[in-house]
């Protein structure tokens, strides 16, 4: 099957496993017992076909023109009332937004000017001038963040975005399979795609942990691949390489943890021996999505 990206998601299973011991009549005893193991589940985007494409593109219009009916405005349209309106700030926001700006760029200066003098050399007025310029910065640069959210927030609820969010999650459910037994199977099966959400559906209000990040991941992976952001196996690795994510190993140290317990509560029973020094662990970085999705303007197509 060809692919656009495979990654693979941790996962607990039960397995049973088999012990044999020697009783005091010599005689061998085999115990089964059934423990948990994380393993790494394989998933693949799958490469869609000119057929999928079309059936995607045909979708998007049927969502998009639901939206206008419903009252929706087009980004166009609502750009457009915007400006008749004087634009999306008032003259008070306008002012507002220049005067941060213009605060921003005076306390980036001051903060370089205090950082061409050695700390040796710096006062006690230049050492607290500096701390309170770093966290008037820091307070700063969440108001610019704010502001500038709440007025691209104005083009959230446009026809277009409405559609597109739709047509992600289309893909979503007909891209994202699994492997089982060497082969790769769909995770939404079904033949329409009302079918496929109800499957959705039943894995997003399951409990288990595994459904949670993987639904994520897949609507992550499949959002950038929507906007045109990577398309290849290549282009993703790069993509992540620069945005700082890594596919996240947390669940393997569980698992390395959980195999460990017994020979941990064995090696207690004898000496310890002196352990080396851990060395610490560089935090993986992370990035929303989810809790945005990648903007598009256009469909698919």
């Amino acid at each position: 099957m060809k692919k656009i990206f495979e990654f693979t998601v941790p996962r607990l299973i039960k397995v049973k496993e088999s012990d044999s011991v020697e009783n005091e009549k010599g005689e061998t005893v085999i115990t089964e017992k059934e423990v948990e193991k994380s393993v790494d589940q394989k998933i693949i985007l799958k490469k869609p076909t000119r057929s999928l494409y079309d059936e995607a593109e045909l979708y998007y219009g049927v969502i998009l023109s639901e939206g206008i009916k419903a009252g929706l405005l087009t980004r166009a349209l609502l750009a457009k009332r915007f400006n008749n309106d004087g634009g999306t700030m008032a003259d008070e926001e306008k002012d507002e937004y220049a005067e941060m700006y213009m605060r921003l760029f005076e306390l980036q200066n001051n903060l370089e000017r205090v950082g061409l003098v050695a700390d040796a050399e710096q006062t006690d007025e230049q050492k607290s001038q500096l701390k309170n310029d770093i966290g008037e910065l820091t307070i700063l640069k969440d108001q610019i963040r704010n502001f500038e959210m709440n007025q691209a927030s104005l083009f959230e609820q446009t026809a277009e975005n409405r559609a597109r969010n739709k047509t992600v999650l289309w893909w979503c459910v007909h891209l994202a399979h699994e492997e089982i037994d060497g082969k790769f199977t769909g995770i939404f099966p079904g033949e329409t795609f009302a079918e496929k959400m109800t499957v959705y559906d039943s894995l997003e209000e399951s409990e288990d942990d595994y459904y949670d990040l993987l639904l994520r991941k897949i609507l992550y992976y499949v959002s950038f691949w929507y906007v045109g952001r990577a398309s290849t196996q290549e282009e993703f690795q790069e993509l992540l390489a620069e945005l700082g994510e890594e596919e996240s190993k947390e669940e393997s140290k569980e698992e390395s943890k959980e195999e460990s317990k017994e020979e941990s509560k064995e090696e207690s029973k004898e000496e310890p021996e002196e352990e080396p020094k851990e060395e610490p662990e560089e935090e993986s970085k992370e990035k929303e999505k989810d809790d945005g999705q990648p903007e598009a303007e256009i469909g698919v197509g």
